[in-house]
């Protein structure tokens, strides 16, 4: 497995929450990074379609044992490979989630296999088709190309609460209507109750 690293130009909270959520490029296309690489427009589209795409993790350090997030989407673009990712509520997970907003954190690599490559003239090599791994942050990377389009907090706990709180109104909204039913039950047999009751008193009158 090779690695290629990239930086984060830029950066950006959107909101507050539980989870952090990642958007970025894991590789840009055309552009000639330290290791005398470009990567292809294209070269993933193979791999993107295939089984294999499931299996791509979001890792601390290129560890597949710290797997620090999930990959929630990746597509190919006019300008690279995008992705998106949820950083884990795990210890490690908000760690990194905290580098990362702090800055501390601000940038990333891939792990990819060479599946097809060609040499130019001037020694560098052209990616053309390509098979990914993982995508890790790091302490240090190279290309300067790719960048963070934004972050971004989801509240889940809070949509989970507010999920709850209309199940629970739900709830609660027929339980009332039930005792309503009953209690109209009860008042209607009490009515014809004293309606034969006053019968009964002008019939003996």
């Amino acid at each position: 497995m090779e690695n290629k690293s990239f930086t984060w130009e830029e950066m950006s909270v959107k909101s507050e929450g539980s989870n952090l959520y990642i958007e970025g490029y894991g590789a840009v296309y055309g552009n000639v990074d330290s290791y005398k690489d470009i990567v292809q427009a294209g070269a993933f589209d193979a791999f993107l379609a295939s089984e294999e795409a499931k299996r791509v993790k979001f890792c601390y350090c290129h560890s597949m044992r710290e797997v620090v997030g999930k990959v929630e989407e990746m597509k190919s673009d006019e300008r690279g490979l995008w992705f998106r990712v949820k950083i884990s509520n795990t210890t490690l997970g908000k760690d990194v989630a905290t580098l990362i907003e702090d800055g501390a954190l601000t940038e990333f690599s891939i792990g990819y296999k060479t599946e097809d490559s060609i040499y130019k003239d001037d020694g560098v090599r052209v990616l053309t088709k390509l098979s990914l791994y993982e995508i890790s942050v790091v302490s240090r990377a190279a290309n300067p190309k790719a960048t963070l389009t934004g972050t971004e907090r989801k509240d889940e706990q809070m949509e989970e609460k507010k999920t709850a709180i209309v199940e629970m109104s739900y709830t609660q909204l027929k339980a009332e209507l039930e005792e309503l039913e009953g209690r109209k039950a009860e008042i209607l047999a009490c009515m014809s109750a004293r309606v034969l009751e006053k019968v009964n008193i002008n019939n003996l009158n």
